[in-house]
């Protein structure tokens, strides 16, 4: 999320890292060498050159308990307080390329491609689906949902029957890529995701429409963009139906 890994995300690691340099400690006590001497592994630490002297973390975290080291406080957790010094800000680039039909003012997304940066990428699969929500509800916002009142302030469109809600059928192909620039703000150079996809593909979709009458001088046109809305400007604009 925008605030979840930024900040309670660096909270995380952060006492990790505290529960990792305790474990290490315990680790080398019971191996009876130097920490120095001492590899880490994915759930154990091991001694460098000797795979089978290790200890993994479910041995220390029951020695944690029953034979810590002298100076160390029983237990195997910690408590980190993180604010944040400043912000960190993805970046992204978001290209958009629409049909119109004339005729009738439909559009349909022929091409969406979202390059997005969001720093150490921690869960690609998780960062993947955020941005494919992200971009599908821009979709919606821009090209179709709206609330409209009529002449006595009745709500119109408040079922999913007139409710503009994309499902897998209306719902684009999503051309995703990414770069990576670790924020310097964040203990392990993460960045927010979550606002990106909506924050850019709203104004992306805005654009491409837009462009499709750029030649007849046009610089703005309503959301949501919706083939009654686009049919009506091409109308006003003398576009031959």
């Amino acid at each position: 999320g925008s605030r979840s890994t930024p900040v309670a995300g660096a909270a995380i690691a952060m006492a990790a890292r505290k529960i990792h340099a305790k474990a290490k400690k315990i680790a080398a006590h019971l191996l009876e060498v130097s920490e120095a001497d001492l590899d880490w592994e994915v759930d154990r630490f091991k001694v460098r050159g000797n795979d089978e002297q290790f200890k993994t973390m479910a041995d220390i975290a029951f020695a944690a308990y029953q034979q810590p080291p002298e100076g160390l406080e029983p237990g195997l957790e910690a408590v980190h307080y993180y604010d944040p010094p400043n912000f960190t800000y993805p970046f992204g680039i978001y290209l958009c390329v629409v049909d119109i039909d004339k005729g009738t003012g439909e559009s349909s997304i022929r091409r969406f491609y979202a390059l997005d940066d969001c720093g150490t990428r921690i869960n690609p699969m998780i960062i993947d689906g955020q941005i494919h929500g992200g971009l599908t509800e821009g979709f919606a916002v821009a090209m179709g949902q709206q609330m409209p009142f009529d002449e006595q302030g009745n709500l119109l469109g408040n079922t999913l029957m007139d409710y503009f809600l994309p499902t897998a059928v209306e719902t684009p192909t999503w051309e995703t890529d990414y770069t990576v620039t670790p924020s310097p703000h964040h203990p392990i150079g993460a960045k927010g995701v979550a606002e990106s996809p909506h924050v850019g593909s709203i104004p992306t979709f805005t654009s491409a429409v837009v462009d499709a009458f750029a030649h007849l001088g046009v610089t703005h046109i309503d959301m949501p963009h919706t083939s009654y809305r686009i049919w009506k400007k091409l109308k006003e604009e003398g576009v031959q139906l």
